[in-house]
């Protein structure tokens, strides 16, 4: 087996947390110790979050743990919680320099281990565009990750027209997570955690047809979407894409008659859906060669094993050695 790369992997840096809370004090949460092997984020409304893997923040702790389960080169993407869509511009731009100065070091310091994919101000195209080019040049880059939605603004938005030009130039690919504060139907969801299970899901799959009937894919045919999560629930509604696209007028607007199944197959996953008949009908649908392997280190909703999940799975060696390393390999700007 080559060597396994995890697309998948949230990583925080205390220095940048804590050079972050100096331009934004009311956003950016304090790292507590908790006294045992993990630690809590606590944010000034009080909000609590954890407990959380001291791997997080921790790079030789990390290091072990990839020793562990066999992975040997993870790409670090920020929290989803440290999504800023909803500050000023001025202010999102250098809390994701800040944030994205720290992956690049740690990456830097560890090129066999790590690689990055930055975070955006994209409620700011032009400060976007600029963090693009100030970090494209860098090879520890590997692509950029954003919100499935920004700020209730869905990814089609033209207003973020600049921004895919500029990766596209770059050859970054767009890596797309939800962020389970600003999901789809947020307000039914307080309940047994449906705001992660249902509403991450949900809203990631928003953000897949965004791309695919906003046209993104034809107007930028050199850009890589990537989901997580296996895609939601998007790759289980296709047929009905399809079928609405056939009999009705507003799925052709930037489709013509182009089938929404026939873009699907552009599109690239994660492996993260726990479950083998999800993987594998998710691979019948858009072959192993679009599904890479997404672990959402550290995190409880995600994988402790991912490389051994996967080969637990009854998929053939090809399909397992594509999803282990090929798939991250055609995804990820190379080095």
């Amino acid at each position: 087996m080559s060597r396994v790369v995890d697309a998948h992997a949230h990583i925080a840096s205390p220095a940048a947390l804590d050079e972050m809370r100096t331009l934004h004090p009311d956003g950016i949460p304090q790292l507590e110790a908790t006294g045992g092997e993990a630690l809590l984020l606590r944010y000034p409304n009080g909000v609590v979050n954890g407990p959380v893997p001291v791997g997080l923040v921790e790079p030789d702790v990390r290091i072990a743990d990839m020793d562990r389960q066999g992975v040997a080169h993870q790409v670090l993407s920020t929290r989803p919680q440290m999504f800023t869509y909803d500050l000023p511009g001025d202010v999102a731009a250098p809390l994701a320099a800040i944030a994205n100065d720290a992956l690049v070091e740690l990456a830097g310091k560890h090129p066999d281990r790590f690689s990055a994919l930055i975070s955006l101000p994209l409620q700011d195209p032009a400060r976007a565009v600029a963090e693009i080019e100030r970090l494209s040049t860098d090879r520890d880059v590997r692509g950029a990750f954003v919100d499935s939605n920004l700020a209730g603004r869905n990814l089609d938005d033209p207003a973020f027209s600049p921004v895919w030009a500029a990766l596209e130039a770059a050859d970054l690919p767009v890596l797309v997570h939800p962020y389970q504060a600003d999901t789809l139907g947020r307000d039914r969801l307080g309940s047994y955690y449906l705001f992660n299970l249902i509403g991450n899901p949900a809203d990631t799959s928003v953000a897949v047809a965004s791309v695919i009937f906003g046209g993104l894919l034809a107007r930028y045919p050199r850009l890589r979407w990537g989901f997580v999560h296996g895609g939601g629930v998007a790759p289980y509604l296709l047929g009905r894409w399809d079928h609405g696209h056939r009999v009705r007028p507003e799925p052709k607007e930037h489709l013509g008659a182009s089938r929404p199944s026939a873009m699907f197959g552009r599109l690239f996953f994660d492996s993260l859906v726990h479950h083998p008949l999800v993987l594998r009908f998710l691979v019948d649908l858009v072959g192993a060669d679009q599904v890479m392997l997404g672990s959402d280190y550290p995190f409880d909703m995600g994988q402790q094993d991912p490389a051994g999940t996967l080969l637990s799975y009854g998929l053939s060696g090809r399909q397992e050695e594509a999803i282990l390393t090929g798939t991250s390999n055609r995804f990820l700007r190379s080095r």
